[in-house]
C-alpha cells in the first residue's frame, strides 16, 4: 500500500493532481502581461537601433565623446612636474585624434592602445611626465 486510502489532505501535491485539477487563479492582472510584452518590445527595437547607430559610425562619435570627456579628466590630474608644453602636446595629439575620428580617417579598432595608456596612466591619480608623452604617443600611432 504506497498511498494512503485515507482522505487525509497532503502537505504538497502530486504533478498529475496539478495538471488534471482546475486551472490555478491568476496572480497578475492580465494587462500586466501585455505590458511586459511591450516593455520587452521597445527594449529589442532599441538595442536593434543602437546596433544599427554604432554600426553606421556612431561608435566613432561615442569614442569621440569619450576621449572629450576624458580629457577633461586628465586637466585636473597633471602632476606638478608636467610642462606646459608637455600638456599643450598631450592636447594636440588627442584632439587630432578625435578629429581624425570625426572625419573617418583614423579606425575605432585602433583606439584601444590609446585607451589602456590612458587607464593606466589615470588609475593613480596623477599623470607623470612620462606618461604625459606616453599618451600622446598612443594617440599619434593610433591616426
Amino acid at each position: 500500500m504506497s498511498v494512503s486510502e485515507t482522505g487525509a489532505p497532503r502537505r504538497f501535491m502530486w504533478p498529475a493532481d496539478y495538471y488534471t485539477g482546475p486551472s490555478p487563479r491568476a496572480v497578475l492582472p492580465r494587462g500586466v502581461t501585455y505590458g511586459c510584452g511591450a516593455a520587452s518590445l521597445v527594449v529589442l527595437v532599441v538595442v536593434f537601433a543602437g546596433g544599427a547607430f554604432l554600426a553606421s559610425g556612431g561608435m566613432a562619435q561615442f569614442m569621440d565623446f569619450a576621449l572629450g570627456m576624458t580629457m577633461g579628466d586628465v586637466r585636473g590630474i597633471y602632476a606638478k612636474d608636467v610642462t606646459a608644453a608637455e600638456k599643450q602636446e598631450l592636447e594636440d595629439a588627442i584632439e587630432a585624434l578625435r578629429s581624425d575620428l570625426r572625419d573617418g580617417k583614423a579606425p575605432v579598432t585602433k583606439l584601444q592602445p590609446v585607451l589602456e595608456a590612458l587607464r593606466l596612466t589615470m588609475a593613480d591619480g596623477k599623470m607623470s611626465p612620462a606618461e604625459v608623452k606616453q599618451v600622446a604617443a598612443a594617440a599619434r600611432k593610433a591616426k
